[in-house]
């Protein structure tokens, strides 16, 4: 069904990830849909171009780095995030190693990065650290380091990462740490067990950043204009500063979902906004695979509610106006509630959501045609060929020729209806009231009696079976009423007791004892029971028994009718039911339309009929109809 296919495609998608970059495209236009205002507290100090072309290539002495601390200290900075690495002593200058020391001492606030590298391309990770006696004066330490997912774009950081231990907290937690005079959330180191995870990098917690705006939406200023002094006054009081890396040559740029065609964002910015999601409380954390993949299968189902109640037009319109509303939805639940679910498993159901409902749909219409097709073949003569379509193209599309077929035949149909109509007129009233008048006027006279009274009978006779068949065709099952089958079955019996006795046969009824509802029309059930025997009559053998009966079980009520007559044989069975029908090498007198008329009641009160005999072996007819829904429902409570 639809629904297996779209449940697979979502079980596909959740487990494989194949589409994980649209997920990513997902998420980057909800960070690009709303931005916020930067936040007043937050200042970076810019290694820039123009500070490179002042100050000489990089790297600058200590002893600048220095100054800055104190510059930034004496303008009351809350905090000071020095986004530089000092690792290694300076080689010509040790002094200036002391003088930074002693800055970043005296400042008391500032926040030293750790960085996590390779030695060498695919080497061993190593955690570089700064050198004891500058990172031994820091107020807190922390990691600077981004994800990069699988198309390069850093769009989420771990809150906890390391070396054989997820020991360091971010960066940006530790400018936040110091701010509000915590504690730093730097864990214990724990020795390790395994020799291979001590060499390798353990991280926990991982989150998505939301983004308050693309690069450059931060209060910035050159490193160089902060120690000339080029700055407003209260300019840092009170402020978080991060000092960082913003010229290319620097190579401390990432790709962002925030970034624009050319402009990546500074490492230093990177971690401003990350600073500002964890002040903020907005780190978006995502789903567990296996709830994201229950939601994204209930939203991939959907639209199988509004398909099949809607046209094919709107059908479609709704589906992609779904589409576009849940893509808008899971792009923006990021930034309204930190909540990330990959929307990839569902979309794409989604979108072939109509096309795979269509196909099935079109499989059954397909099979309805070929089914119908068959029918009218058998039933009417001027049938169009296959290939007989009205145009080149009707005789190339295969499923066009079966409409084409289709609608030929409806017009035949359509025709025969109202000549049936007319020949019903025709017989119940013009042709059968002159008849039942003569038949009258022959009993008054002995003399014609004996010669016309039978054929003038036959003729009434056919007429009567023509009209009862045509009556059962255009029977209206919305007309029906609940009765009783076992009543109608025994006053069937009654009624054909007369005709049995002229033959001297007896009717052996074994009917089920109580009532047996069931809907229908009483008339016509009466009339086909009666077929049945009568016909066992007409052709069963004098001074035998014909058996009658009827059982019932939960769901279907069958009756049978068993005679002794010479039996039919297989081929015949196959067109007995057939209008005008007759069993080869019997002489009967009738138009052949009285099992036609049993089965036509049969099929309109929904049940079937067969018939089970061979040459030289008794003849059983039997059909069953359904239990009324109401009485069987009684008997279930």
């Amino acid at each position: 069904s639809t629904a297996f296919i779209l449940l697979m495609i979502v079980a596909l998608i959740s487990v494989t990830g194949i589409f994980s970059r649209v997920d990513n495209l997902i998420y980057d236009l909800g960070q690009k849909l709303r931005y916020s205002p930067p936040p007043q507290d937050v200042v970076i100090v810019a290694i820039d171009e123009n500070s490179l072309s002042q100050l000489g290539r990089w790297p600058w002495t200590r002893k600048t780095h220095a100054t800055l601390i104190d510059i930034l200290k004496k303008e009351k900075a809350k905090v000071i995030g020095l986004d530089i690495v000092f690792a290694e002593p300076s080689k010509d200058d040790q002094a200036s190693d002391l003088l930074l020391s002693n800055a970043i001492a005296h400042a008391g606030n500032v926040v030293l990065p750790v960085l996590l590298e390779a030695t060498r391309v695919n080497g061993q990770l190593i955690e570089t650290l700064p050198l004891p006696m500058i990172g031994e004066h820091a107020a807190d330490l922390g990691r600077v380091h981004a994800v990069l997912d699988e198309d390069g774009i850093a769009r989420s950081i771990y809150l906890y990462e390391g070396v054989g231990a997820p020991v360091w907290q971010h960066f940006s937690q530790a400018i936040i740490n110091v701010a509000l005079n915590q504690s730093s959330k730097n864990k214990a180191m724990v020795s390790q067990t395994n020799t291979e995870q001590r060499f390798s990098l353990v991280r926990e917690q991982q989150r998505k950043i939301s983004f308050i705006g693309p690069p450059g939406h931060f209060a910035t200023l050159s490193y160089a204009q902060v120690l000339k002094g080029e700055f407003a006054k209260n300019t840092f009081k009170n402020k978080l500063v991060l000092v960082g890396a913003t010229a290319s040559g620097m190579n401390d740029l990432l790709s962002t979902p925030v970034s624009g065609l050319g402009q990546p964002m500074s490492g230093v910015e990177f971690h401003a906004n990350v600073l500002q999601s964890i002040r903020q409380h907005h780190l978006t954390q995502t789903i567990t695979p296996l709830l994201t993949a229950f939601i994204m299968a209930l939203l991939a189902l959907l639209p199988l509610i509004w398909l099949p109640k809607l046209s094919a037009l709107f059908g479609l319109l709704a589906t992609l106006a779904y589409l576009i509303v849940i893509t808008f939805l899971f792009a923006i639940n990021p930034k309204v509630f930190n909540i990330w679910l990959p929307p990839s498993a569902a979309l794409l159901p989604i979108l072939i959501a109509y096309p795979v409902w269509s196909w099935r749909k079109l499989e059954a219409a397909q099979k309805f045609l070929d089914y119908e097709l068959a029918y009218l073949k058998q039933n009417l003569v001027n049938m169009p060929k296959l290939n007989s379509g009205n145009s080149a193209f009707d005789q190339y599309d295969q499923f066009a020729a079966r409409i084409t077929q289709v609608r030929t035949a409806t017009e035949q149909l359509r025709f025969f209806q109202n000549d049936r109509k007319e020949t019903l007129a025709f017989i119940s009233h013009d042709l059968r009231a002159p008849l039942a008048a003569a038949l009258m006027k022959i009993e008054q006279n002995s003399q014609l009696k004996e010669s016309l009274q039978k054929p003038l009978a036959q003729a009434l006779h056919l007429a009567e079976d023509f009209l009862q068949a045509s009556r059962a065709e255009l029977m209206d099952n919305t007309s029906f009423k609940e009765l009783d089958f076992a009543g109608l079955a025994h006053q069937s019996i009654d009624d054909a007791y007369e005709a049995a006795q002229a033959k001297n046969m007896t009717l052996v009824r074994n009917v089920v004892n109580g009532m047996v509802w069931v809907d229908g029309n009483f008339g016509l059930l009466h009339r086909a029971i009666l077929n049945l025997i009568l016909n066992a009559v007409k052709f069963g053998p004098a001074n035998t028994e014909i058996h009658i009966t009827l059982n019932s079980n939960q769901t279907f009520a069958t009756l049978s009718v068993t005679d002794h007559g010479p039996g039919i044989s297989k081929s015949e069975q196959a067109h007995l039911f057939k209008r005008f029908a007759r069993a080869e090498g019997v002489k009967a007198e009738g138009a052949g339309l009285g099992l036609y008329f049993v089965q036509t009641v049969v099929e309109k009160h929904r049940g079937k009929v067969s018939v089970h005999s061979d040459i030289g072996e008794p003849t059983s007819f039997q059909f069953e109809l359904p239990i009324n829904s109401l009485q069987l429902h009684e008997k279930t409570d």
